[in-house]
């Protein structure tokens, strides 16, 4: 490449990241800007939470230890709680209990030993217990974690599948051979035959795995922004370098800005499984 064509477009730079030496086992959005993150460490079998400002990376709170240190997992998040289960029996993939703990503080607020987190209705939690050839369902008062009420079934506006936290953010789908302009703007960078893109106004947004000329090493997993009117990169990172195989949706778009007029969305990845990266599209 030409080297003055790296000046021609305006690169875009990494806005925060939050590195961890451990696996950043899941990542959960609040609806008001809070990020948990679900940190484990699969060798000493111990899991901690973070909890992270999503407009710059700060970190509210971290490495908490909530409860149980391994057989622990996310249920859901509101804007003011976050809501975790335990397991029935180590090693069976079975919840039970609900820990509801404090989105601002990370402080354990209540636990309910006797019933499974089912959903959330503010100002209540459903939950349920099952019994010999039945399930009961109970509501839950939000604030304490106490029963207030013993149902036969489950209210119809309650929807059992529905999931707490923020997923209204754009995902990358497949490419299709159809889009030839677009992969005419690919393979001015890199020749490949899988790519996932998404294209909000100039820009295009695409990961592609590649093979190491050892097969034995895997793939490599590579994320790209191009600026299509001027045909130039102005972003590029290494989201995986070595991967058995390739991955669905390695990035995604936050596009609800809270006001933020001056940009086009939020991007996140996670890179080598480690490191939250997050950057603005200008």
């Amino acid at each position: 490449m030409n080297i003055f064509s790296l000046f021609s477009s305006k690169k875009i730079e990494p806005l925060w990241h939050h590195s961890s030496t451990n696996v950043l086992w899941r990542v959960m959005f609040s609806h008001n800007g809070k990020i948990i993150i679900e940190d484990r460490n699969t060798e000493t079998k111990s899991t901690s939470f973070s909890c992270l400002d999503s407009t710059n990376g700060n970190p509210m709170w971290k490495g908490k230890i909530l409860g149980e240190q391994w057989w622990i997992g996310l249920d859901g998040i509101t804007n003011e709680r976050i809501y975790l289960h335990g397991f029935k029996k180590p090693d069976m993939p079975e919840n039970k209990n609900i820990i509801s703990v404090d989105v601002n503080s990370g402080e354990i607020l209540w636990r309910n030993n006797e019933c499974t987190f089912l959903a959330i209705q503010s100002p209540f939690i459903y939950g349920y217990k099952d019994l010999f050839e039945r399930r009961v369902y109970y509501r839950i008062n939000e604030n304490d974690g106490k029963t207030v009420e013993e149902l036969a079934s489950l209210p119809e506006e309650i929807d059992p599948n529905s999931q707490h936290e923020k997923i209204d953010f754009l995902f990358p789908r497949s490419l299709p051979e159809s889009e030839v302009e677009l992969w005419n703007i690919v393979r001015s960078e890199i020749e490949c035959t899988n790519v996932e893109y998404i294209k909000i106004g100039k820009y295009l947004l695409f990961n592609t795995y590649t093979s190491h000329s050892n097969s034995a090493m895997g793939l490599k997993n590579t994320f790209y922004i191009i600026d299509s009117s001027t045909k130039k990169k102005v972003y590029f990172d290494v989201l995986n370098e070595f991967t058995p195989y390739a991955v669905p949706e390695s990035f995604f778009v936050d596009k609800n800005m809270n006001g933020k007029s001056k940009s086009l969305g939020t991007i996140y990845y996670i890179k080598e499984r480690k490191t939250l990266v997050a950057t603005h599209l200008s």
